[in-house]
Order: structure tokens, then C-alpha cells, then sequence
């Protein structure tokens, strides 16, 4: 079947750039409203200032001024929420279940003013995304026009502008150490990148895949580095709430495990990605055959994976690209915000002109996905990025045509690894 045919041209950069531009008009300008009436002590469209940075505040303020341990004390941190937000549903609660490393990075934000602070973190959460989106281009490669058109997607998506930045999320930080990680494999420092690598424990969601990945590929070097990351950031989680905080966040887990596994109301599902979110929206009416869908799914797709990696000596921009991809579906717990990884893999592969219409759909696709999956019960973005990390780990279908601009980044990851992936300057879409 020929989509072109059916669909019509495929947009360029140009009109790339205008769909980006204005996706981003519109959310710095409801961005400004939210604050705006959140000065004023008002909520935006029913919601209060922030999203879930009240989360994050609050444990910056129970660091500064409580026993270190009690960040995962529920029952403070959510009458601090309240307290902070009094526009709260009673009801609500948000649970810190990052490791406890992690919220040393929101202590000087809690010496703010609630509103202030939010407005220090959206400052400061796109410049983070903003220089690891530059560290992100310049490694791979990118042509000066790619970068630009990167750019614009990339903080346009909804993912991005509207759930992790706007929503006051934590992703731009994971993304920033995975963006150092392949600086460091650029740069032959293989053990250096598995020690960066280890920050990103502060979510294991969104290392634990990739990390038993590099474990299967006998990517010694960067094992090796990873593993004395971890024991460097177990020692700072002690450090920052000791033995006891460490006991309550492994109990905190375990909590919002229970929570990720069980069923929920569409509304609440349809903002997970993850293939148990799915199967229990596909399966609202058999919560067990949900399960078992989700556990058969996600074990075929890790064990696919799994033999890509123990097959390879060289972990190509296609192997990457599949494990960004697997890792954010087959995760126990993955949330819309999170996606923004799979910036990572666009750029590793968007060159092949075969995944246009893929790309295209990663793009688009977030825009309704919420509310196509709260009514329908079908999760369209989980479709969209397990089919594209299927497709991206394939042979490319044609060749760098002469004329072409090509670059190269080495991922030099192991003692017997020496493969490059080749981006070209055409576009990214």
C-alpha cells in the first residue's frame, strides 16, 4: 500500500516549522495564563498552579525544615500540598517515589514562594531540556538546518510542552543524563557514560531496561561504570535521608507499584503509555486477562531485544533507537511526561525516509492520544512508539545517495566496539 498515495505529500520543513511554531505560541500563552491567575491564587481551567511541581516543592521544603527521611511520609507531604495549594481536589495526593538522591535538586526552589519557585522551575527545566537537546544534536551529528528543526519539535511536542514542562515534571532530568551518556560514547569514555548513566536510577524505569541491555551485549566497560554509579548514588540517597529514608522508599515503590498494576479509571489510564495501562483500558471488564496481556506482551518485546543485543558486538543507532522504544512500553510505569525519550530515537533514525509516516505520527499522534484512549480505550501512542522501535531496529531500506551530506558518531561502548551510525543532513521529517 502506498500512504503517499493515500495521504498525500508528507509535510517538509516548512511546515515542520509552522506546526511547531505555533503549538509553541500556544503553550507559552497558556503557560502565562496559568500563572497568572496562579498569582492570583486562582486556578487555570480547574487546575492549580503547577501540576505536579507541588509534589517536588514539597519535598524541597520537608529537606529544609524536617527529619530528611520523612519525604516519604504520605500523610506530611500531602497536607504540605494542601497547605501550599489550597485549590487542591481534597482528594488528591501526589506520591514522591524518586529515590531519595534526587531531592537534594529541589531544596533551593522550596525557599521560594510556592508560585515563584514553579516559575524558577519552568525556567530552569527548559534550559536543561534546552542544552541537552544541544548536546543531543551536536553528538549525533546534525547539520545546523536539522538542528533548528529539531528544536522546534522537540519542545513543541506534547510530551514536552504541555505534560512535562507546563506540568512541572522531573523527565527533562533523565533526559539530560541520557544526552550526556552518548556525549561520553562519543567521546570513547565508556566507563564514564555508564557512571553518568547511574544518576538516571533516581526513576529505574528509565535506566533499568537499557542498563540489563548493555549487561546481555557484554558492554563491559559501561557495566563497569554503571555499577559504580550505582553504588555512588545509593551512597548519596543514604547521605541525604539515611538508612531509614532508604527503607521508606523501597516501601514507597512498592506502593505505587500496587497502584501502576491495578485497575483505574480510563481518565487516570489514559495518561500512561506503558502496556499494562493499555491492556487494562483495551480489557476494562477482565482486569486478569489484562495482565496477562501485558505480561506477554512486554516479555516477547524484552526478549526480542534481548537477542538483538546478544547478537550485536556493535550497538548501531537502529538497536538504540528499538531500546528507547521497548523500554518506554514494556515498563511497568510509564507516563505520558516520560515519553520525551523518544526524542532519542527520532534522532538516531529519522533519516530513513521508510519511517516518515512514523515520525510524522510520534508527533501528532500525542496531541489526541488522552482523549482518544479515555473514550475508546485504545492507547494510540503506545501502538505508534512499540511499532516505530520495531521497525527502527530494521535494515534501512536504501542507501546514502552520492551528493548526500553524511556524518558519523561513533558508540564506542565496549573493548570490540567500533560501529558508527550514519545521520543525514535532509531533514528530520
Amino acid at each position: 500500500m502506498n500512504v503517499a498515495r493515500i495521504l498525500g505529500p508528507m509535510p517538509g520543513r516548512r511546515e515542520a516549522h509552522a506546526l511547531a511554531s505555533l503549538a509553541l505560541i500556544a503553550g507559552v500563552i497558556l503557560c502565562g495564563v496559568s500563572v497568572q491567575l496562579g498569582f492570583a491564587g486562582r486556578t487555570f481551567l480547574g487546575r492549580p498552579l503547577g501540576g505536579d511541581f507541588v509534589e517536588f516543592y514539597t519535598v524541597g521544603k520537608i529537606l529544609n525544615n524536617y527529619a530528611p527521611a520523612r519525604i516519604y511520609d504520605l500523610k506530611l507531604a500531602v497536607d504540605l500540598q494542601h497547605a501550599t495549594l489550597p485549590g487542591m481536589p481534597d482528594t488528591q495526593m501526589l506520591v514522591f517515589g524518586q529515590a531519595p538522591f534526587i531531592a537534594w535538586l529541589f531544596r533551593p526552589f522550596a525557599l521560594l514562594p510556592y508560585a515563584w519557585a514553579y516559575v524558577a522551575w519552568l525556567v530552569f527545566s527548559a534550559a536543561l531540556y534546552i542544552a541537552a537537546l544541544s548536546i543531543l544534536f551536536r553528538t549525533a551529528g546534525l547539520s545546523p538546518q536539522d538542528r533548528k528543526t529539531g528544536f522546534l519539535l522537540a519542545l513543541s511536542m506534547t510530551p514536552f510542552l504541555f505534560e512535562t514542562w507546563i506540568g512541572g515534571q522531573v523527565s527533562v532530568v533523565a533526559f539530560m543524563i541520557w544526552a550526556l551518556f552518548f556525549w561520553c560514547l562519543k567521546n570513547n569514555r565508556p566507563a564514564l557514560a555508564g557512571f553518568v548513566l547511574a544518576a538516571c536510577l533516581f526513576k529505574p524505569t528509565l535506566v533499568a531496561l537499557p542498563a540489563a541491555m548493555l549487561l546481555i551485549g557484554r558492554r563491559w566497560r559501561v557495566v563497569a561504570g554503571f555499577a559504580a554509579g550505582a553504588v555512588a548514588m545509593a551512597g548519596l540517597s543514604v547521605a541525604t535521608v539515611g538508612w531509614e529514608g532508604c527503607r521508606r522508599w523501597i516501601q514507597t515503590i512498592g506502593f505505587n507499584g500496587r497502584v501502576a498494576g491495578g485497575a483505574g479509571e480510563a481518565a487516570h489510564q489514559a495518561k500512561y503509555v506503558d502496556l499494562l495501562a493499555f491492556s487494562h483500558l483495551l480489557l476494562a471488564n477482565w482486569p486478569r486477562l489484562a495482565d496477562g496481556l501485558a505480561l506477554t506482551l512486554a516479555l516477547a518485546a524484552v526478549g526480542w531485544l534481548g537477542l538483538q543485543w546478544a547478537r550485536s558486538d556493535v550497538p548501531d543507532a537502529r538497536l538504540w533507537a528499538a531500546t528507547f522504544c521497548i523500554m518506554l512500553v514494556a515498563s511497568p510505569y510509564m507516563p505520558i511526561y516520560d515519553t520525551i525519550l523518544v526524542v532519542f530515537s527520532v534522532v538516531l533514525v529519522a533519516s530513513r525516509r521508510e519511517l516518515t509516516i512514523w515520525l510524522l505520527a510520534l508527533y501528532m499522534i500525542p496531541w489526541l492520544t488522552q482523549v482518544f484512549a479515555e473514550f475508546l480505550h485504545v492507547q494510540l501512542l503506545t501502538v505508534v512508539i512499540g511499532g516505530f522501535g520495531i521497525l527502527a531496529a530494521k535494515p534501512a531500506l536504501r542507501r546514502i545517495r552520492p551528493g548526500e551530506e553524511e556524518s558519523t558518531m561513533p558508540l564506542s561502548i565496549g573493548l570490540r566496539a567500533t560501529g558508527r551510525f550514519q545521520v543525514r543532513s535532509r531533514g528530520l521529517l
